[in-house]
C-alpha cells in the first residue's frame, strides 16, 4: 500500500510546479538573472616584437620611453626573458608619464608590482605582467618604463631598432626617481619591455600590424613616432569611443617568413607577437619582401603556403586577417626581373585568392604610376625600398577602417 504524501511535501510540490510554468509562460524580465558581462577587459596599446640582443646590462637601471596608443585604466607590463639564458631580476620598476628627455611628470612616476611583490624574477624562456596600476593614462601619451636590473644579464631580450631613445644609469637604481640626474647613456633599444595592456570597455580591440622594416619604422627619425602604425592611431583616434582600437606594432627589421635570419622567422613568432596579444581581434600581415629579396624562390608557392598557414592559426582563434600587397622595390640592391615577378605573383594570390578577410593594397597606394615596378618617388626614402613620411602615412590610409 502506497504511503500517503506528507501535507508539506504536496503544497511543495505544488509551488514548483507552479513556478516552472511561469517561467514557462513568460521569459524574465531582461538581465534579471542572465550572466553578468563583463564590464571591461584588457587591450594591449603598445607591443614591440622580441629577439635576442648581443648586449649586456646589469647594476643599472633602464628608462625607456614607448607610445601608447588607446588609453585606459588598470595598466599593466610585461617583462620578457623569451630569449634569455638565464633567470632574470626585476628589483624596482616604475612607469610614469614622460616630460622631456629621462624627466618625468612629476608625480607621475608610479611603484609596479607583480604578485603584489616590488621585485619579480622572471625564468628564461618566460615572461610576467604586473598587477594593474591604479589611475588611467591617455592615448597617445609617451609612457615612461624604469626597470632596476641589479645583476649582470647577458643576452638581453629585446627589440634591435627601436627608433626611440633608451636612457640607461650609472651603477645604482634610479627607477622611482623623476628627474634625468642619473642617466648618463643612450641607445636605440628597448630591453625586456614587450607589452602594455589596460582595461577597455568590451566592445574595444586591438590590431596588430605585423611585419619587417617597413613597419617597423626604417627610415623615420629617432623618437618621431611616424611608423605607418603611428599613422593608422591617428585615424582611428577620431572615431567614436567604441569604434577605436588598440594598435600594437609587430614589425622586426629583417625579419622574414619562411627563415630565421633576424629574429626568429615569421612562421615561429606568429602566434607569440600577434594572436596572444591581448584583445586582438585583426592582424595585419604585411612581410615577405625580405624573402623575395634575399631569397632564391623561383615562384611564390612557398609564400603562399606561409600565409595559408597564418591565416589558419588566426581563423582557428576567430581573429580576422588582412592581407598587406608587398609595396615594390625596383632600383634596390637585390632587384631582379625573376624577383619582381614573384612579388606580382604573390601580390595577384593575396588580392584575388579570397583567402584574406580584407586586403589592403599597399603596392597601388605607393607605387609609382608610370613605372608600377618601383616606389613613386615622393613616398621613397631614398633607398627605393624603405618609405619617407609621407610613404607610411599612405599606407595607414590605405586601410579600410571597416576590414579592421
Amino acid at each position: 500500500m502506497t504511503r500517503p504524501a506528507h501535507r508539506l511535501t504536496v503544497i511543495a510540490l505544488a509551488l514548483a510546479a507552479s513556478l516552472a510554468a511561469m517561467l514557462t509562460a513568460a521569459p524574465a524580465e531582461a538581465g534579471a538573472h542572465a550572466p553578468r558581462k563583463p564590464a571591461s577587459h584588457l587591450v594591449g596599446t603598445w607591443t614591440t616584437a622580441s629577439d635576442r640582443l648581443m648586449t649586456a646590462i646589469g647594476g643599472q637601471t633602464v628608462r625607456m620611453i614607448v607610445h601608447a596608443s588607446i588609453g585606459g585604466a588598470g595598466v599593466r607590463i610585461r617583462l620578457s626573458n623569451v630569449f634569455g639564458a638565464a633567470p632574470v631580476t626585476f628589483k624596482s620598476v616604475h612607469v610614469g608619464i614622460q616630460a622631456y628627455g629621462a624627466e618625468i611628470l612629476t608625480d607621475t612616476n608610479q611603484p609596479v608590482t607583480f604578485g603584489g611583490h616590488k621585485s619579480v624574477t622572471v625564468p628564461r624562456g618566460r615572461a610576467a605582467w604586473s598587477d594593474p596600476l591604479p589611475g588611467k593614462i591617455s592615448g597617445g601619451q609617451n609612457v615612461v618604463v624604469s626597470l632596476y636590473v641589479p645583476a649582470n644579464v647577458q643576452g638581453v631580450t629585446g627589440h634591435d631598432r627601436a627608433y626611440a631613445t633608451t636612457f640607461l644609469s650609472e651603477p645604482g637604481d634610479y627607477a622611482a626617481d623623476e628627474t634625468a640626474d642619473g642617466f648618463s647613456y643612450t641607445s636605440n633599444q628597448w630591453y625586456f619591455l614587450d607589452r602594455i595592456a589596460v582595461e577597455a570597455a568590451p566592445a574595444v580591440g586591438s590590431v596588430v600590424a605585423f611585419g619587417d622594416s617597413l613597419t617597423d619604422g626604417t627610415g623615420q627619425n629617432n623618437d618621431a613616432n611616424r611608423r605607418w602604425t603611428d599613422y593608422l592611431y591617428h585615424r582611428l583616434v577620431r572615431l567614436s569611443a567604441p569604434r577605436r582600437m588598440g594598435v600594437l606594432n609587430a614589425g622586426i627589421a629583417g625579419n622574414r617568413i619562411l627563415h630565421s635570419n633576424v629574429g626568429p622567422s615569421g612562421l615561429g613568432r606568429f602566434y607569440r607577437d600577434a594572436l596572444s596579444q591581448p584583445g586582438v581581434r585583426t592582424v595585419v600581415i604585411y612581410e615577405g619582401i625580405n624573402d623575395i629579396s634575399r631569397g632564391y624562390y623561383t615562384s611564390a608557392k612557398p609564400l603562399i603556403y606561409a600565409y595559408r598557414k597564418m591565416i589558419k592559426l588566426a581563423h582557428s582563434r576567430k581573429l580576422r586577417v588582412i592581407g598587406g600587397t608587398l609595396t615594390p622595390f625596383y632600383g634596390f640592391g637585390t632587384w631582379t626581373e625573376e624577383r619582381e615577378e614573384i612579388r606580382q605573383q604573390v601580390n595577384r594570390w593575396i588580392r584575388t585568392s579570397g583567402a584574406f578577410d580584407g586586403v589592403a593594397d599597399f603596392d597601388k597606394a605607393l607605387r609609382d604610376p608610370e613605372i608600377p615596378e618601383q616606389l613613386a618617388p615622393a613616398y621613397d626614402h631614398g633607398d627605393h625600398l624603405h618609405m619617407s613620411d609621407a610613404g607610411r602615412r599612405q599606407l595607414a590610409y590605405a586601410i579600410d577602417l571597416r576590414q579592421l
